[in-house]
């Protein structure tokens, strides 16, 4: 008879806990992080010296970025390897960011920003939808009155009709790293699984988003008095449609808009 404590030890580990690790760090040039922060810093439009607090910061790419453009930046992720990452790459940077390991659904602060920032598709991994309503009312105690909370991930109505797909990345060091992209309708989540090849062999990541709708994530945001005005096709500030492949979302804390626009 095995113990409850056994049970839980036996469970598999949620696949966020290992998929954000070094071969993770190998995918990605991200050669369009500038254009990116660009297209934030246009829509918070803060002054110098504002708080923001970068959700699920990975390896600190945007994080550094807004850092040099004079705010106050503290980046928070449950990766150690990517924080790693991101600590060496401020300091070749001289930028100055602080960075918290932590899982978003234990976000400790109290009205202490004036933004929260949220990219490239970091909500919606729990299984339980629950748990990312759980986030969302710790991104809202987190931000000052009237602070704002920007959203940017795929685009499930563009995503949906583009998927399933395969593809390949070769890289410079001769590593192969094979990708399986899958829309699982029934469940409502984007599953991936990627297969690297190496002179290390053979490793193999899966990853599991929950593919929410516009109005379900405008409804999320509202339980936890965020109120969407604006909502984007992409960082690039284009105009959202159907067939977006980006959603950018732009909220504010305990200020409902008059309507809801979709351009710049």
């Amino acid at each position: 008879m095995t113990t409850p404590e056994a049970e839980v030890a036996q469970r598999p580990k949620p696949w966020y806990e290992s998929f954000f690790g070094p071969d993770y760090l190998k995918q990605y040039a991200h050669t369009t992080t500038l254009q990116e922060v660009e297209g934030v810093a246009k829509i918070l439009h803060l002054r110098p010296g504002s708080r923001v607090l970068d959700l699920a910061c990975g390896a600190g790419r945007h994080s550094i970025e807004l850092a040099k453009r004079g705010l106050e930046v503290v980046g928070y992720d449950l990766s150690e390897p990517l924080l790693k990452a991101a600590r060496a790459a401020a300091r070749k940077a001289s930028a100055r960011v602080t960075f918290v390991h932590g899982d978003m659904r234990d976000l400790p602060y109290h009205g202490e920003f004036d933004a929260v920032v949220n990219l490239f598709t970091s909500f919606g991994y729990f299984e339980d939808p629950k748990d990312d309503r759980t986030v969302l009312a710790r991104v809202a105690r987190a931000l000052k009155a009237r602070g704002k909370f920007l959203m940017e991930r795929f685009n499930r109505e563009s995503l949906a009709t583009s998927l399933p797909s395969q593809s390949w990345q070769v890289r410079d060091d001769r590593s192969v790293i094979l990708y399986e992209d899958t829309f699982d309708i029934l469940r409502g989540r984007y599953e991936t699984r990627q297969i690297v090849i190496d002179r290390e062999g053979t490793r193999e990541h899966r990853a599991s988003v929950r593919a929410y709708t516009f109005p379900e994530l405008k409804e999320l945001f509202e339980e936890a008095g965020l109120f969407v005005h604006r909502v984007l096709g992409g960082l690039d500030l284009a105009a959202y449609t159907a067939r977006s492949r980006r959603i950018v979302l732009y909220a504010v804390k305990g200020l409902e808009p008059e309507g809801i626009r979709t351009v710049w």
